[in-house]
Order: structure tokens, then sequence, then C-alpha cells
């Protein structure tokens, strides 16, 4: 006979492991939903790290009003250790400061910055909006922050108009901002959006005058001129047309060019077709046949070495020099110790010789390209301006995959972001694998069926991605490549991040295949929208930008702001004579692009 004892015994027993089991299970279930979650975060240091000794100050009274200034060499200071370490380092050395040390505005002031780094947007905003500014210099900083931000946001215009402000406040010829500084950030506005502003601008203000003059040289040299007619007064300050307007409008064009391509051999095809588009270009530009150069051909690969085909160039009279095409060529003229006649390469060489640039500010050479690294630098800022800060890139593990994501990583970086994963993709594992390993779901995936094997009984839960990724960078060199790998990211659980990708993803003749790509936002020359494009049309295109900057050559030494408005990009150059091109914003929206 069984005791009443020994049944209730039992029954607690049976609590007691059903308990037992559902705490098992609740602890299983809290270990596989935290396997997607980011590392906690590293402690705070207790006192700054010495590596960064932070500016020594007196202490700051909190009650008075005049002892609450914006210290500009503490920010510098906070600024370095978030260029160098990042912004959650440089927040926990701002937390270790003795706050007796450090005045209410300045640390707001900091807080702001880093949070704008962090990705908070509107909170930085709205801390860096509550300060008030106790006289000029503070200002005027808070203008540069805010105008800073507006260009890093993607918003040129309303960054020229705070520019506008700190011109106006600043004294002449004492301050950082030039009339160049607001020219040069309305040319990286789009034309829809310049005309936009101008239409519901006041016709007799300061501002429509900046904003038609950008308009008009966009447009050309007459529509420069005519603006100069129609505002004789010059309403701009200081009184100089800025970013070498001037130079531009006094320069005269060559009387002879020398074209210097490869014409025969294996690079036949590729020469012809730049040179079809210089040819193209110069009578674009230059209608006037008074003023039109002559054009003499020269074939690099007849002549052997790019200095031989210099060389003829001098001896046939030509004033200007357009080419070679290969980087080969390019470096050969690149290591010359002078260039009489200026030149205008067709590629970029990896050597550079301080000798380019003459002592009188005047280039000697300049080098044009279809150079993706531009492409990925742009990605970098397009992910930036919509607030995205912990992008995962994704590309092949090869020399144009390490060239690519080195453009991007040191954009983003120079940006003040920071990395947190690449993933290459290699023929020794699947793209499924890289994908699942990448984004943490293969781990995911493990400990939920190693939770149903030990309880030997479905979980009713789902894999999931790493939380510390907002965006993916798909550096891609092919369409192809990308219609495989969009699915996988959509399987993986990534499918709703935002997806930023170079020119080579899109192929105009295969617009069926391209919905497969919907959403993602690339990058594309003018001459690419709304074409028919072949493997030729980059390289006339090259050529035919080529012949434009012949124009714009002088200017290019006066200003680092925008020259032409060409069909491989906007076109400026940097300080080593390269010519940089900004692409056109585009979507892929029913397998077509679509400016953005």
């Amino acid at each position: 006979m069984t005791s009443k004892y020994s049944t209730s015994a039992a029954h607690n027993r049976t609590l007691l492991a059903l308990l037992h089991r559902s705490v098992l299970m609740a602890l299983a279930l809290m270990l596989i939903a935290s396997c997607a979650t980011p590392p906690p975060a590293p402690p705070k240091p207790r006192e700054p790290v010495t590596d960064y000794p932070m500016p020594s100050r007196d202490k700051v009274e909190k009650t008075d009003n005049e002892a609450n200034p914006l210290d500009a060499r503490i920010v510098s200071w906070n600024q370095q250790i978030a260029r160098e370490r990042g912004w959650l380092f440089a927040l926990t050395e701002l937390d270790a400061v003795d706050p007796e040390l450090i005045s209410p505005k300045t640390d707001a002031f900091i807080r702001s910055q880093l949070l704008w780094l962090k990705g908070d947007i509107d909170e930085s905003n709205q801390l860096l909006g509550a300060l008030t500014p106790d006289n000029n210099e503070e200002f005027d900083a808070l203008l540069a922050e805010r105008q800073r931000r507006l260009w890093e946001a993607g918003q040129p215009v309303d960054a020229a108009k705070v520019a506008l402000d700190r011109l106006a406040l600043q004294t002449p010829g004492a301050g950082t901002v030039t009339s160049s500084t607001i020219f040069d950030l309305l040319s990286a506005a789009t034309e829809q959006r310049l005309a936009s502003e101008l239409r519901r601008t006041e016709p007799s203000s300061d501002w429509h005058a900046w904003l038609s003059l950008n308009r008009a040289y966009r447009q050309g040299r007459s529509a420069v001129l005519k603006w100069l007619s129609e505002n004789p007064q010059m309403r701009l300050s200081p009184l100089s047309l800025p970013s070498g307007l001037q130079t531009w409008l006094e320069s005269e064009p060559p009387s002879r060019i020398a074209v210097l391509l490869p014409l025969s051999g294996r690079l036949k095809a590729a020469g012809q077709s730049a040179l079809d588009g210089i040819v193209e270009g110069v009578f674009t530009n230059y209608r006037d046949a008074s003023l039109r150069p002559d054009i003499i051909t020269i074939d690099t690969e007849a002549a052997v070495t790019a200095m031989a085909a210099y060389v003829q160039a001098l001896e046939s009279g030509a004033d200007f020099v357009i080419g070679p095409l290969t980087k080969e060529r390019v470096a050969e003229l690149a290591t010359a110790d002078a260039l009489p006649v200026p030149v205008l390469a067709l590629n970029r060489s990896a050597q550079t010789n301080p000798s380019q640039y003459q002592t009188d500010s005047a280039w000697q050479m300049l080098s044009m390209s279809l150079a993706p690294e531009d492409e990925a630098e742009q990605l970098a800022h397009l992910a930036w301006a919509e607030g995205l800060r912990n992008p995962l890139i994704i590309a092949p593990d090869s020399a144009w995959g390490s060239r690519m994501t080195g453009a991007f990583s040191a954009s983003w970086r120079a940006l003040g972001g920071t990395l947190r994963e690449t993933a290459l993709t290699t023929p020794d594992e699947t793209d499924n694998a890289t994908i699942a390993r990448s984004l943490a779901t293969l781990s995911s995936e493990t400990r939920i069926k190693e939770v149903e094997r030990a309880f030997d009984a479905p979980v009713d839960t789902q894999a999931r991605r790493r939380e510390d990724v907002d965006a993916v960078v798909l550096l891609s060199p092919t369409a192809q490549m990308a219609r495989e790998i969009r699915p996988l990211l959509r399987f993986h659980y990534a499918g709703k991040l935002p997806v930023f990708a170079p020119s080579s993803v899109f192929e105009s003749d295969e617009g069926i295949t391209n919905r497969d790509l919907n959403g993602i936002k690339f990058v594309l020359p003018p001459s690419a929208l709304g074409s028919s494009t072949t493997t030729s049309i980059p390289l006339h295109a090259l050529g035919a930008d080529a012949a434009g900057l012949v124009d714009h050559f002088s200017q290019a030494s006066r200003t680092r702001g925008t020259l032409m408005f060409g069909e491989t990009g906007d076109l400026s150059v940097d300080s080593k004579g390269n010519v940089r091109r900004r692409l056109k914003s585009v979507v892929f929206s029913r397998g077509r692009p679509r400016s953005i």
C-alpha cells in the first residue's frame, strides 16, 4: 500500500523536475537570443589614458555664465581620440575627465559630436541646437559644425547657406570661409536641387546671385559672361570670382593638341574609342572653328615609349598633350624631370613627381581615369549621409576587391567611422557560408539545434543575424555576383538592410534579372543613365571629358572644387593631380536605375 507521504514526495519530485526542465529551457532560450547580439562594451577607464593627455585647464566655476566657454583645445583633444580610437573610446575618455576642468558647453558640444559619430543623428543635432554662443568665435564654431554635418548628410545647398552666414560673420580675409567655399558646396549639388532652390529665392538677394552664378557655370563660359553683365556690381564678397573662375575665363585654348594613344596592337580598339570621344569633345567644346585646336595623333605602340611619343608631340608643334592611356605609359611621363607642354593623362600612375607642380602653381600633368576607387569612396559618403555607421563590407578576395575595400575603408575612417568586419568571398568557401559566418546566423542556427538535441524537442524560435550591422556595402565586380549575393542576404535575415554597390552591378541589357537587385543603391556615370551602354562607351566618355577638361586645365591649379560636369561624372582635382569623379546616385527600381 502506498503511503500518503510517498505519493506526495513523488508528486513534489515531478514538480521539481518540471521546474528544473523549464528553467533549463528558459536559460537555453536566453542563450539563443544572445547569439546575435554584439559583445558587451569594454569597461570604462577610471582615468584618461596617458597616450592622450588632456590640455591643462583651470577649474571652471559652473555658477558663472561667463565661465562657460566653448574650449577649442579640449574639443580638438577629444576629436583626435575619436579619429584614432573611435567614438566609444573618446566617450570613455570624456567621462573620465574631472567635471571641474571642463565647461558644460564644451562637454555638451563634444558629446554632440560623439553622438554624430555613433549615428544618433537626431539626438546629436538636438544637443548641438541647444547650445548658445557667447561671442562671434563660438558662433562660428557652432556654424562650422552645422556646415560640416550638412555636407556629410548630403545637403550641400544647406551647407552653403551656413557657409554664407559664416562669411558674413567673419572679418574679411581673416576667417576660414571664402567665396570659393560657398561656390564649391553649391557645385556638389544636383542640377535639380539647385534649380529648386533658385525658384524659392528672392531674385534681388545675394543668395540668388550665388545660386545663379553656379548654375551659369554649369552651362558654360557664355552663360557666366552673361551673368557678369547682369551683375555688374558683383554682389558677391570679396569682389572676385570664386574657385578659379577668373583664370578659366581668361585662359586661351591651345592651338594644337597631340593625342597619345595605342592605335595599333591589342589595345587598338580601346585607343580608337578614346580618340573618337576626344574628337567629339573638341568639336563640342570649341564650336567656333577659329578657336578650335588642331588634333594630331601619335601611336604610343609605334613610338615604343611614352617619352618618345611626347618628344614627337613637341616636334610637331603641339602645345597640349592628351594621353597616354595605359598605366605603364603614364608612369613613364610621371617620372620626367620636366614637361614643357602640359599633359592630361588618361590613367593614373602609382608614381608621383613633385616636378609636376611648378613654382608658379600651374600643373604640368593631370591624370584622368575611370578608377573604380572613386566609386568606393563615394559609396562611403552615401552610406554615411544616411546616418549608417556599422556597415558590413562584402568583396571578393582579389586584387580588385582589395583596392575597393581599401578605398572605402580610407574614406569611411576619414569621416570618423570604424569598420567591424569585411566578408571576403573565395572559391574555397561557398558564398552562403561566407555570408552566414559574417552575419553570425550560422552560430545562431547551431545553438538552436544543440538545444533541440539536448531536450529532444523542437524550439519555437528562429535564427537571427547579428544586430551590430546596419548596412551592407556590396563591392561586387560583376552584376552576376550581386545577383547571387542579394538573395543570400534575404535568406540570412539581412534583406531589409540598406545595400550600396558600385556601377559594376549594372548591366543595361539585363532588365529582367536586374529585378533581383531592386532597392540596391549604387552609382553610375551620367553617360550610362538611360543609354544602352557597351564596353566601348566608358572610354569614349573619358575621351570626351578629357577634351572638355582642356579648357579647365589652368583653373585646376586654383581650386579643389568641381571643374566640370562631364560624362564620366562631376570632375575635380585632388592635391596629387588626380582627376576625381563624382557619379550620379541611383537605385534599382523595377529592374532599372532611378536617380535619387
